[in-house]
């Protein structure tokens, strides 16, 4: 079986360290708005919030990534709340992805970690090894 993301190590395979990731709370498949939704909706919902953390767009899911998905299933994540169809370009947007009620990090807080991390990094490769020509 061959993983994307991960590097096999032996009979192992360990995951390469992944700083995108989106938040799941261990309660979502009691939330009332998730209980009555089928498996495939469920899959879509967590398969479009990956989406949306992956390509860090705040929420908006394009046209492409929304008619993946059967209309049936789009139809219950919108009766659900949990996706609104826009007007402009016929994608949607998730429900609270980002925002005051949002679960998920905005691009900006992901970019602002990034830097951070960066940062600390370029800090402790100087304190190790200095400042050596390359």
């Amino acid at each position: 079986m061959t993983y994307p993301q991960a590097e096999e190590t032996g009979a192992t395979w360990v995951a390469r360290p992944n700083w995108e990731y989106i938040r799941v709370d261990v309660l979502l498949p009691e939330h009332p708005k998730v209980d009555g939704l089928s498996d495939k909706a469920f899959r879509a919902l967590v398969t479009l919030w990956c989406y949306c953390g992956r390509q860090r767009t705040d929420g908006a899911v394009t046209r492409k990534q929304w008619e993946a998905w059967p209309p049936k299933v789009r139809a219950e994540l919108v009766a659900a709340g949990l996706a609104r169809p826009m007007d402009i370009g016929d994608g949607c947007v998730m429900h609270d992805f980002t925002g005051p009620d949002g679960h998920q990090r905005s691009r900006n807080e992901i970019e602002e970690a990034s830097v951070a991390r960066s940062e600390k990094a370029r800090k402790a490769a100087s304190a190790r090894w200095g400042n050596r020509p390359a």
